[in-house]
This record gives C-alpha cells, sequence and structure tokens, in this order.
C-alpha cells in the first residue's frame, strides 16, 4: 500500500521501454504480401517493402543472420512454426465447454478443419525428422534459443547441427529445396 499523500511517478514512454529488453529491431527487405501482379511497375505496387524485423525473435533467425542456414531452410523453419502454431503450439486443445450451444446447429467440432491439416502435417514433418524431431519443436516451433536448451558449446553445436539436418530434410519435403526438381517459392 502506498503512502498517504504521495502520487506515483509516472515516466513517459520510449521505445525501448515497449516489449522485450532482448529486441534489437533492424530494417530488413522483404516481399510486399499486397503486391499484385496485375500492376506491376507502378510506384504504389512495390515487390519488395521495408519492415523492422526483430533479429531476436527466434534462434532460425539468427542462424540465418549468420548464414549458418540458407533460404530454403528458412523458409522450411517458417513453415514448420506456422504448423506448430495452427495446432495451438502444444498439440491439440481439449472442447471448449465454455461456449453455449446454438439451436438448429449440429454438434460442434473440438478441432478446425485447419488444426486437423496441421495435425496431419506435422505427423509428416515427425516421421520425416525421426529423432530431430523433438529439437525442431524447441528451436523452430517454441522459438527457445538454443542457449538455453544447454550450456556447453559442444552440445549447442550439435543441436545446431541437427536443426539444420531437420531443415535440409523439411526443405526438400516442403519443396524448398531441390533434389534435381525444380525449386517451388513460399
Amino acid at each position: 500500500m502506498a503512502k498517504r499523500g504521495r502520487k506515483a511517478k509516472s515516466s513517459p514512454i520510449s521505445l525501448p521501454t515497449i516489449g522485450s529488453a532482448q529486441a534489437h529491431a533492424e530494417l530488413k527487405q522483404v516481399d510486399n504480401p499486397l503486391h499484385n501482379a496485375a500492376h506491376d511497375g507502378e510506384t504504389w505496387n512495390p515487390k519488395k517493402i521495408l519492415v523492422a524485423v526483430n533479429v531476436k525473435e527466434s534462434a532460425l533467425v539468427v542462424l540465418e543472420q549468420r548464414r549458418l542456414i540458407n533460404d530454403a531452410q528458412v523458409k522450411a523453419g517458417e513453415k514448420f512454426r506456422r504448423i506448430w502454431e495452427a495446432l495451438g503450439g502444444s498439440g491439440a486443445g481439449s472442447f471448449d465447454y465454455s461456449r453455449e450451444p446454438v439451436d438448429g446447429g449440429g454438434p460442434r467440432s473440438a478441432l478446425s478443419d485447419s488444426q486437423i491439416q496441421a495435425g496431419i502435417d506435422l505427423a509428416d514433418c515427425r516421421r520425416i525428422l525421426g529423432i530431430g524431431y523433438d529439437v525442431m519443436v524447441k528451436i523452430a516451433g517454441e522459438g527457445r534459443p538454443i542457449s538455453d536448451m544447454t550450456q556447453s558449446k559442444n552440445l549447442q553445436r550439435a543441436y545446431i547441427e541437427i536443426l539444420k539436418q531437420g531443415l535440409t530434410a523439411l526443405a526438400v519435403h516442403f519443396g524448398y529445396e531441390n533434389t534435381g526438381k525444380l525449386r517451388r517459392t513460399a
């Protein structure tokens, strides 16, 4: 309880106080998600745009900046993360009993179609990765830094190698890296 007669000091909000203290934003040129091929070449419709990216967001971004993984591996890691997050991060959730039942509607499904497809895709990833699936889940799925998994530098290097091999296998599976075939874009 605060003392009587004293007001708490309020400080103005500044950019370093917003978000994580470890966040480090840099400008990066990425593909424009709103690019329209019908209006290609127009000044208001660029193919690439500048965005602020947190370079310490995940271990994949750090490995990409250090040039330890290539673009196909980065895209495969991002797709794995999208699949992981579509399923709810740690697997399928339970039935939501807090939702009101509606008259005239059929029985509710606990899982959406996108979650079911994500579960199928995640099962494929588990089959492809084998023993490296756990490392992929912790680093690419949950976004943990490699240094949090172990303190030993030798084990960190081993985790990076397992991750790189898994990302290569997923890049081939998703079609981002070729094995003598054409490459597909994201």
